[in-house]
């Protein structure tokens, strides 16, 4: 009986994995911009900002799309104390993308993305934990930013049909 049911068993768990693939799909062909944009930043001067774009469009193998961007950053203090500490912080990041082609083979692709997020201080001096904890909201916020835009440019290159040589 124990045999019957650990044959059991082991066919169910068997039938259940029937349909994973243990294989990594690394192919990239959805990103037109990588490795083919220079990239101008003006504005908003952030290390995280040109961190996250350098990780997505790379390094300029080949000249064939530029990128102007300029990048803002608003701060409201929400929640005011009555020694004027700041409670609840917004921060507002919009950045404007202008993506050209050098060849004018493409239409100029104009994108403006918004990101905000909230923050609350844990205190009113340096605080290790809060400042980590704004640095990722920053980096989460960009980052969400830069992917809307690239998906919203791939998505326009591949409906203009603009992008093969022959």
């Amino acid at each position: 009986m124990k045999l019957f049911f650990f044959k059991i068993v082991v066919f169910v768990f068997l039938a259940s994995c029937s349909n994973i693939n243990f294989l990594l799909d690394t192919i990239d062909s959805s990103n037109f911009l990588k490795n083919k944009t220079s990239v101008y930043v003006s504005g908003w001067n952030s290390l995280v900002l040109k961190d996250i774009l350098f990780s997505k469009i790379g390094s300029v193998d080949e000249k064939r799309f530029l990128l102007t961007i300029q990048a803002s950053e608003k701060i409201t203090k929400r929640s005011i104390n009555e020694n004027q500490v700041a409670q609840k912080i917004d921060y507002k990041i919009t950045i404007n993308y202008n993506l050209s082609d050098s060849s004018n083979k493409c239409p100029k692709i104009t994108n403006k993305q918004v990101s905000s997020f909230s923050f609350t201080p844990k205190s009113s001096g340096y605080n290790f934990a809060s400042d980590v904890l704004l640095d990722n909201l920053y980096k989460e916020a960009v980052l969400n930013n830069v992917n809307s835009f690239i998906t919203h440019s791939n998505s326009r290159l591949q409906s203009y049909k603009c992008l093969n040589e022959n």
